[in-house]
């Protein structure tokens, strides 16, 4: 009898972990119009302690980073990258085209435009979208700093800011 009920609320569990496993993924926003070309990828010999000093967000206390990668990425007009975050710090450089950055905490949804020649460092921990809004492929440059086991994307649920 007590393996039977064992069984039961096992089976109960592992239900309810695969919907929520589910509904995750299908509220996740992925990316369209983009390619991602690798350029590197490196472990460093000793992991570095990272800590950024960046408004609102940064990994508190610091991160410990062990691996980088570069990535060349191209949207296409009308392209989105999908809300998402990142296990660490990305430094990005606009080589061409125009790029709108929205952060998902931001009421109004404004986004903010980078044009060739720009940068900035996206501190990885909170969640941002960034669009093709103009007629021309945005091609990017992108440096992860991640930590051991670090995904250098996350998606996530629209955080429902913005009407896209």
């Amino acid at each position: 009898m007590f393996k039977g009920k064992l069984f039961v609320m096992a089976l109960i569990l592992a239900i309810l972990s695969s919907l929520v496993v589910w509904v995750g993924t299908t509220k996740a926003t992925p990316s369209s119009g983009v390619t991602s070309s690798p350029i590197a990828a490196a472990r460093l010999a000793e992991p570095i302690r990272l800590k950024l000093k960046t408004e609102g967000s940064g990994f508190g206390d610091g991160l410990e980073v062990t691996n980088l990668l570069m990535v060349k990425n191209t949207l296409a007009p009308g392209g989105v990258f999908g809300w998402h975050q990142h296990s660490g710090p990305v430094w990005v450089v606009i080589a061409s085209g125009a790029l709108t950055l929205y952060q998902g905490d931001d009421p109004a949804c404004q986004g903010t435009e980078y044009g060739p020649g720009s940068a900035f460092l996206d501190p990885g921990d909170h969640t941002h979208n960034a669009r093709n809004e103009g007629s021309v492929d945005v091609v990017v440059y992108v440096t992860f700093m991640l930590p051991e086991g670090g995904a250098a994307r996350i998606d996530v649920p629209a955080p429902g800011n913005c009407g896209f």
